[in-house]
């Protein structure tokens, strides 16, 4: 009783049976209705048909004496007898249908035959006229819709009769379509719960059809949009779980070597070979600092302190920091690009770490001659900060990968040329933080521009900001 299909059947089936049940009773009351008022119908034609009858009999004769072998069938009377030839009763069960009486009232046909009509008799008694004067009174006596002879009763018996079997087959065809229809409705629901208990069950490749009504295939949709999301939030969890396990294992490897190496005798006990340990053990807190990070951004807990920011002084500070980098590595470092007076409403030490990030992967991929620009406008509301480069270029799949969590464009994945894999994923995050978006203009050979957005607070003349150069 509690599977929804078993509900709904008997839903239907009721409001089916109600409906027949109603419209069997109103047909049945309305047929036998109907049926009598045929009937009376009928009886009041043969009446007048009988009082012109009687009226001729009456004016032929002078007097109402012998009417009653006329009305016997010894004259044409009988014919226009109510029911004649037809088996019909008269009065109660088998006396005539009528009484008639003379023009004072004294009955001299039907029963009572010799007394006088009652008032109540009178009233309803039609006038048989002859020449304009009352020769006598005709009562009809037939109970007309009241009782109904018996092939009357019968022929109304096997109405009804009828009726309740067309009342069955239709409650029964209702209860088939209902079942029908329930089953129909609720096997969309049946494959969802498969779906959903696959799902549980981890088997996260597994999809609905979405079928059935538009509200249930709605429904499926939904699922299986969920379900993409899912799948795809568990792939990205293993494969970063997997990831941090190969960072976290190469500086812990390094670390445990060269104890081992010292320990057994390999390695002298000196100061080089303890820094070259430190230095691995500052690669490893790094590394966790930025899951952390990382890990704060993207749930939404990384505290931020909003403030008006001078882009201009952001860039000329990083262009500073980087400058020994850039000339080392043969590569030209500019800011020139960046509009003056450009404020952004941001957490300064955040967009740093951002225009850092974005400055210091430009440096690491261009070649020797290259050129990395650092440029800033106001985007509408926005302002925009992108960084240039000369270099390689992405490919498109490279490009939408970017800024996922340990990619690295460098297939060998050292971290010489490739880094930790995080820096672009925390700077989406941050980006996004402070009410931004980022992405990225690539193409193989062509260089990219990786740019993001920050809420502006408007473009100011302020001759005293001055666009770096290196």
């Amino acid at each position: 009783m509690n599977r929804l299909w078993t509900r709904l059947t008997l839903a239907f089936v009721a409001v089916s049976l109600i409906g027949v049940a109603a419209v069997a009773w109103l047909a049945n009351a309305a047929a036998g209705d109907q049926f009598r008022r045929y009937l009376t119908r009928q009886e009041m034609g043969n009446r007048d048909a009988l009082i012109d009858a009687l009226a001729t009999f009456y004016a032929q004769t002078g007097s109402w004496n012998n009417v009653a072998a006329a009305l016997s069938g010894r004259s044409g009377l009988d014919e226009a007898r109510p029911g004649a030839g037809a088996g019909r009763r008269g009065m109660g069960w088998g006396g005539p249908a009528f009484m008639l009486a003379d023009a004072s009232g004294v009955i001299v046909y039907g029963a009572r035959l010799g007394s006088t009509l009652t008032p109540a008799e009178q009233a309803d008694a039609a006038p048989i006229e002859v020449n304009d004067a009352v020769a006598g009174y005709l009562v009809m006596t037939s109970p007309g819709r009241g009782i109904l002879d018996q092939a009357q009763q019968a022929f109304l018996d096997e109405l009804r009769a009828n009726i309740v079997v067309a009342a069955l087959a239709a409650g029964g065809l209702a209860a088939v379509l209902g079942l029908g229809v329930s089953r129909a409705l609720t096997r969309p629901l049946a494959e969802l719960t498969r779906g959903v208990r696959a799902f549980a069950a981890r088997n996260w490749a597994h999809r609905v059809k979405p079928n059935g009504p538009r509200e249930i295939a709605e429904l499926a949709g939904a699922f299986n949009d969920m379900a993409e999301s899912l799948q795809r939030e568990e792939t990205l969890r293993r494969n970063m779980m997997a990831d941090i396990a190969h960072e976290l294992r190469t500086p812990v490897a390094v670390i445990q070597g060269n104890l081992r190496a010292m320990l057994d005798g390999v390695y002298p006990l000196e100061r080089s070979e303890i820094a070259t340990i430190h230095d691995e053990t500052l690669l490893l807190n790094r590394l966790i600092d930025d899951l952390r990070e990382l890990a704060l951004a993207e749930a939404g807990q990384l505290a931020l302190d909003r403030q008006k920011v001078d882009v201009g002084e952001i860039a000329r500070a990083t262009v500073e920091r980087f400058a020994v980098l850039a000339e080392a590595r043969g590569v030209t470092l500019d800011a020139t690009s960046v509009s003056p007076g450009l404020y952004a409403l941001a957490d300064p030490h955040r967009l740093a770490q951002i225009v850092r990030n974005l400055v210091s992967n430009a440096i690491r991929y261009t070649p020797a001659g290259g050129r990395v620009t650092l440029a800033a406008a106001p985007a509408g509301a926005m302002v925009e900060v992108s960084v240039s480069d000369t270099g390689p270029g992405l490919t498109p799949e490279e490009a939408a990968r970017v800024f996922d969590r340990f990619y690295r464009g460098d297939r060998s994945r050292a971290r010489e040329s490739g880094g930790s894999g995080l820096g672009l994923a925390i700077a989406r995050s941050l980006t996004q933080a402070m009410g931004g978006q980022i992405g990225v203009d690539s193409a193989p050979g062509k260089g990219s521009r990786f740019w993001f957005t920050v809420p502006g607070i408007g473009h100011l003349d302020n001759d005293s900001s001055k666009p770096a150069t290196r």
